[in-house]
């Protein structure tokens, strides 16, 4: 399973104040990766880079949401290294209680 990376437009906004070393254009195109759920192929057209090159711009503005993100009241972010089995497992249920919490 493949961890997709997904923002509501206030967690997105309460970041923008950190990504301060991208322009405009790129921030815009990486807000419509992570809240709008466009592809990253298809940003990577449109800017004309390389789908590996909008990968690592999503990285970085993933580790600032990571960092300095809004998260509910008493969750908290852990970085744990599991077998894929579990990791999977681990996951799926973050998404479950993130979908969760964003009702």
């Amino acid at each position: 399973m493949r961890n997709k990376k997904k923002l509501t437009e206030i967690e997105f906004e309460s970041i923008r104040v950190y990504l301060k070393k991208f322009n405009n254009k790129n921030i815009e195109a990486i807000r419509r990766i992570l809240v709008d759920g466009i592809m990253q192929k298809d940003i990577a057209l449109e800017l004309g880079v390389s789908k590996e090159a909008v990968s690592a711009m999503v990285a970085r503005v993933w580790a600032a949401h990571l960092k300095h993100g809004v998260r509910p009241e008493g969750w908290r972010t852990v970085e744990v290294v599991l077998p894929v089995e579990y990791a999977e497992v681990v996951e799926e249920l973050a998404n479950v209680l993130q979908t969760m919490m964003r009702k």
